[in-house]
């Protein structure tokens, strides 16, 4: 599961969106369990995406631990799903922000959001394959950053969002490392990704508050909706429920997930929760995560009923998601606060569903 937050763009105002977050009531959630009651443990300063390699067992968590002028180095994390300890670093050229894993190929795809481009790291060695640079502007006013990932192993096919006022998706062929296609005319700010490989479907949401369907094999757009027309939305994230046909999107300003019909593009179900920025379905549980960021929780819904079944509240603030490749155990990554940062390493929570 792949989601981060990008600095913020003209007319999405986070710091006024944060306030908003702030002052919203949780009396809606179901009772609520401590993270006390799981397992944690520090990784490092930095943290945005986690993957999971099945195949090998092993939790990959990529950190981008400095900002600061001159430090533009990233870290992927090896980690111990089962003690959540650390195995070994892998040392990327660029910052790590977003990931995407092809577990058959050994091959983990981050993406460098602030530099435009794609590292492709063996899994195996640790080493860095290659780096495959999508934004070729070099005006920096023109520049559009990588934010999601998706990858169609069964094509070899990844598909990165360009989030810019004029946003792109950025197709690579993974068999040969190179950029094929730019797709252009997907919208304001083009952020979260979703993948339905079997019938060849590709959806985009946007800081339009648009549903975006794409084709692809022919990579041309199929149709193209708004979503809520009589709000305006600045959609984050979202996450496929192939066999149905629902989408489940975030955005910040909104305190519901909207659940949607892929095919007419109407809102089937708005799940009463908070504000939220990761969201992830599981089909083996028939159950949906979402972290809330501000509010410092992750809620556990039924994806039946839309009832919240668990609220599982943190320290700091949760960022992404990830599962298990039985789908029974949920991984996030814990965010320090603004002031914290600098002091406090960024943590990861275990959590066992089964157990719920």
């Amino acid at each position: 599961m792949s989601m981060h937050l990008v600095a913020p763009t003209k007319g999405f105002s986070l710091g006024a969106l944060t306030s908003a977050l702030l002052l919203l009531s949780c009396s809606t959630l179901a009772a609520e369990l401590p993270e006390s009651h799981f397992q944690t443990k520090p990784v490092g300063y930095g943290l945005y995406e986690l993957a999971f390699d099945g195949e090998n067992n092993i939790l990959f968590a990529a950190s981008t631990p400095s900002f600061a002028k001159g430090k533009n180095t990233g870290i992927v994390y090896r980690v111990n799903p089962a003690t959540l300890a650390t195995d070994a670093n892998i040392q990327t050229q660029r910052r790590a922000f977003a990931t995407a894993l092809d577990e058959q190929r050994h091959l983990l795809y981050i993406g460098n959001t602030v530099d435009g481009s794609v590292t492709v790291i063996d899994t195996q060695t640790g080493k860095e394959l290659a780096t495959i640079q999508l934004d070729e502007s070099v005006k920096e006013d023109q520049f559009t950053p990588t934010r999601e990932m998706v990858l169609d192993k069964k094509n070899q096919r990844l598909y990165v969002s360009g989030t810019a006022k004029k946003g792109v998706l950025w197709v690579i062929d993974t068999a040969n490392r190179k950029k094929i296609a730019t797709l252009s005319n997907m919208g304001e700010y083009p952020t979260g990704i979703a993948l339905d490989s079997e019938r060849g479907r590709l959806y985009c949401v946007n800081g339009g508050g648009e549903l975006i369907t794409l084709d692809t094999a022919s990579h041309k757009i199929l149709k193209r909706v708004v979503v809520e027309p009589a709000k305006k939305h600045f959609f984050l994230n979202i996450s496929l429920d192939s066999k149905t046909g629902r989408a489940f999107i975030t955005a910040p300003d909104l305190p519901k997930v909207l659940v949607v019909d892929v095919n007419s593009g109407k809102i089937l179900h708005q799940i009463d929760v908070i504000n939220s920025l990761a969201v992830l379905f599981n089909p083996a549980r028939n159950e949906i995560y979402i972290s809330h960021r501000e509010a410092k929780r992750i809620s556990i819904v039924d994806s039946n009923s839309y009832q919240v079944k668990n609220s599982i509240t943190t320290t700091a603030l949760p960022n992404s998601l990830a599962l298990s490749a039985d789908g029974n155990t949920l991984f996030a990554s814990i965010k320090q606060s603004k002031e914290e940062m600098e002091k406090k390493q960024d943590y990861l929570i275990k959590i066992n569903l089964g157990g719920l």
